[in-house]
């Protein structure tokens, strides 16, 4: 993706707000009573605050409860994705890199292996196969020391949100050192009265088997999981029961020591090809005066928030998050305190004073924004200059849909989904020019914490409908309003 620099952006998004300034579109009355109908038509009611900002006029053209702070859920991937491209920069990339401090001789290593993790969030086991061949072609075959890992660049979580099902795929641990989302692919087959249970590190061209994470088959009936860590000793265990499992199937599930699984997986890739190591251990302080090995580079921050946004991953929104605090020389020992770092900064560039972050993914109902305040973000020039680029394009649907596409206005958005919580933000666009911005955050938090009962659930009653609700309301006004600028 091509990135334009700062003072480019800045004169075509100037030139495109003149263009934007000069085009007709048709106003309406800004006392939000059809705004208002449709939000009740949905039953939503007070938990919806819903603004319609011009960037023609750079006036609000329709809102309903503006000023109502709401969680937004995902829609907070936007509001990090910015603030990494401002603080970290677009070209950042992240490396991660394998050391030693021996010597080789006649294929042996007669020293100690080094993998320092650099907070890369794309890392994948693809990758790893490099390192292996970068030992290989060096003609080393053996280690005679160990194989340390290090990844304290960033501090070590164990999970995103504590509150989730321990089994929650998009909810998984990290570090400075991680390894496909942190996620791995738990598969079953029935074979008579036993089941083949396998554990695989997977990306898209490769995978590996899993050592370092143990499941055990049981007759329960409680649930299909149970999870328990050994912290000691960084070993997780999953329960699976035999009797609900069926006969075959698969399902992603969530890696809690990141960069234990990391180094682990690497150790078996090592392995598997002849290479004589032993078994990871954990580095807490990093060690100077090493020889380079191998370095991997990931693709440029830019290109990694993209795809962050396009497949909304918790975890790259944390790890991006948590790293930005070095840039402003901050230790962040929570994922909370890195939130509200990037709270104070949204504040300063929106020009607003209470808008909250309790993290950067938004897998959390604690975050607070109003659609006035996240339309007041979205008009900035850096921001429309980021987000026109990395924003994917959302379905109109309704009855204006055909007509709105055969005008070429298109809707560019993020939307954010958690239990009785669901938001929309983005940029009603017009032959390729941001017209208008907008915000849609419903909330119900107290159905969600009744129906819950301090427990997340997977599927908590109620769920289903309310989230059809604020979808088709999310449909009817953004269709509503993107006809305006037809």
């Amino acid at each position: 993706m091509k990135v334009l620099n700062g003072l480019s952006r800045r004169c075509l998004l100037q030139a495109l707000a003149l263009i934007a300034s000069s085009y007709p579109f048709k106003l309406f009355a800004s006392s939000g009573s059809y705004l208002g109908e449709l939000v009740n038509e949905r039953n939503l009611g007070q938990q919806t605050t819903a603004v319609l900002f011009d960037l023609g006029s750079n006036k609000i053209l329709e809102s309903h409860n503006k000023d109502l702070r709401l969680p937004l859920a995902s829609v907070t991937k936007a509001v990090t994705a910015v603030y990494a491209m401002e603080v970290v920069g677009a070209q950042h990339t992240f490396a991660t890199k394998l050391f030693t401090d021996g010597s080789v001789q006649n294929g042996r290593l007669d020293g100690n292996l080094y993998l320092i993790g650099g907070a890369d969030p794309s890392l994948s086991t693809s990758h790893l196969y490099n390192f292996v061949e970068a030992l290989k072609n060096k003609g080393i075959l053996d280690i005679s020391g160990s194989f340390f890992y290090y990844s304290e660049v960033i501090p070590e979580f164990l999970t995103i949100d504590p509150s989730q099902l321990p089994e929650a795929s998009f909810n998984p641990g990290f570090s400075g050192l991680n390894l496909n989302s942190n996620k791995v692919i738990f598969s079953w087959l029935k074979k008579g009265k036993d089941y083949k249970l396998t554990l695989k590190a997977r990306s898209l061209n490769s995978q590996a088997v899993i050592n370092n994470i143990t499941i055990v088959e049981k007759k329960q009936t409680s649930s299909l999981f149970n999870y328990s860590l050994e912290k000691k000793l960084r070993i997780e265990k999953w329960v699976v029961s035999k009797n609900i499992l069926g006969k075959k199937g698969a399902r992603w599930l969530p890696v809690r020591f990141a960069s234990t699984h990391a180094s682990s997986v690497l150790y078996y890739l090592f392995s598997k090809s002849g290479i004589t190591v032993r078994p990871p251990e954990r580095l807490t302080k990093k060690v100077s005066g090493l020889q380079l090995l191998h370095r991997h580079k990931s693709i440029d921050l830019s290109l990694i928030l993209k795809e962050m946004l396009d497949k909304s991953t918790n975890v790259t929104a944390e790890i991006i998050g948590v790293f930005a605090a070095n840039f402003w020389g901050l230790k962040t020992p929570e994922i909370v305190s890195s939130g509200k770092i990037m709270s104070k900064w949204f504040n300063f560039v929106s020009k607003t004073d209470d808008s909250i972050f309790f993290n950067h993914s938004g897998l959390t109902t604690q975050s607070r924004v109003s659609g006035a305040d996240f339309t007041k973000f979205l008009s900035r020039t850096e921001t429309s200059e980021v987000l026109v680029q990395l924003l994917k394009e959302q379905r109109v649907y309704g009855t204006h849909e055909k007509e709105i596409r055969e005008a070429n206005v298109k809707v560019l958005a993020k939307t954010g989904t958690m239990h009785f919580n669901r938001g929309l933000a983005g940029y009603i666009m017009k032959d390729e020019i941001p017209r208008a911005v907008f915000a849609i955050f419903s909330a119900d938090l107290q159905k969600k914490q009744t129906s819950e009962n301090g427990l997340e659930l997977s599927n908590p009653p109620g769920h289903k409908s309310w989230l059809l609700n604020a979808k088709h309301l999310e449909n009817s006004v953004v269709a509503h309003w993107a006809k305006l600028y037809l």
